[in-house]
């Protein structure tokens, strides 16, 4: 009975999903359409490179969980770790918040990787940390590139120091739980006390048990010493990373190739990695408005001419947002009509 009950809500999950993806979709439609006639107006044979690469750029992020799983003792087909990032990437867009909503795709199937909900936590935080991580390299560059070109304004800097601070924080804390594993209990039983201290005000109920709390503490020390002394082993999901960025950079660039204005890479650079951090912190999902006009102003202030800085980051936001998001959300459909049958026959 507990599991039709279970199923009953993964369906009501998949309605609510497919409502937000068509009140998302038609209301940027008008976008969306600019967009398509914008890129047919590319030279093809770049425009065809330029989804060549994005369908690599697909399989290159399964493949990069494939590898983050198999270092920390878990397996599954790169087939399905595709279809979980691409159902990631769109809860994420569809329910922005931080990332946690995406990564509760990867932490439900904890089970079938073989391992527990508290170390599938850790290993996706820790994917995106690796992630946050090779991208502050381009983001330092393209502030610098900002800075020298007398470009750099007070709104970059502030959203800048935010990505900042977040990545800092999880570092310290890494460190921490490396210098004393009792310090990340004490941190877990503080906010315990206070999410319990909130819920027990409201609903009269406490959230998180302190067995909850040992668990997750001891996986993560766990997991923290397994990557201090098997550090070596993470060259491959941190090389995926770092084709994550550069399939992303030369779709950009194949971009601007494909109406003729060969970008210098200084700019190229710079454009895209404000793009990126204007999409991790933004007040909209995805970046949607805040991305195309920062990416826009960001250009022309390079001198790149305004009409070809429009075409080219509509083209873009096209086909790194857009089309991920469809995709995704088909993936999503997908990964919730299995779970659906699975409930249904009684495998979990």
């Amino acid at each position: 009975m507990a599991k039709k009950n279970v199923a009953v809500l993964y369906r009501i999950i998949l309605i609510v999903a497919s409502i937000v993806f068509i009140v998302i979709f038609f209301e940027h439609l008008g976008t969306l359409e600019q967009a398509v006639a914008v890129l047919s107006q590319g030279a093809w044979f770049f425009v065809l490179a330029v989804f060549a690469i994005q369908f690599l750029g697909i399989i290159n992020k399964g493949a990069f969980y494939q590898s983050l799983y198999d270092f920390f003792g878990a397996k599954d087909s790169l087939k399905r770790l595709i279809v979980l990032s691409l159902s990631s990437n769109f809860v994420n867009l569809a329910a922005p918040a931080g990332g946690f909503s995406g990564m509760a795709i990867f932490i439900s199937e904890a089970k079938r990787h073989g391992m527990n909900k508290s170390r599938a936590a850790f290993v996706n935080i820790f994917a995106y940390f690796l992630y946050y991580s090779v991208f502050m390299i381009l983001l330092l560059f393209g502030l610098f590139y900002l800075l020298l070109n007398h470009r750099l304004y007070r709104y970059q800097i502030v959203t800048a120091a935010i990505l900042f601070g977040m990545i800092f924080l999880l570092f310290i804390i890494i460190i921490a739980v490396l210098e004393e594993a009792a310090r990340l209990k004490k941190l877990f039983s503080f906010v315990a006390t206070v999410a319990n201290f909130l819920t027990r005000t409201f609903v009269s109920k406490e959230i998180i048990k302190k067995s909850d709390i040992q668990t997750l503490s001891k996986e993560i020390n766990l997991c923290l010493h397994h990557i201090q002394e098997k550090w070596k082993g993470l060259w491959l999901p941190i090389f995926h990373v770092f084709l994550i960025e550069i399939i992303d950079l030369l779709t950009l660039y194949y971009l601007f190739l494909s109406f003729r204005y060969p970008i210098y890479l200084g700019i190229l650079i710079t454009a895209y990695a404000i793009a990126v951090l204007f999409t991790l912190v933004s007040i909209t999902p995805g970046g949607v408005g805040v991305v195309e006009a920062t990416m826009i102003l960001v250009l022309t202030s390079l001198r790149v001419p305004v009409e070809l800085a429009t075409i080219v980051v509509f083209s873009y936001r096209i086909i790194t947002f857009w089309i991920p998001f469809v995709i995704g959300y088909f993936a999503f459909r997908s990964f919730q009509a299995e779970k659906i049958n699975r409930m249904e026959n009684g495998s979990g």
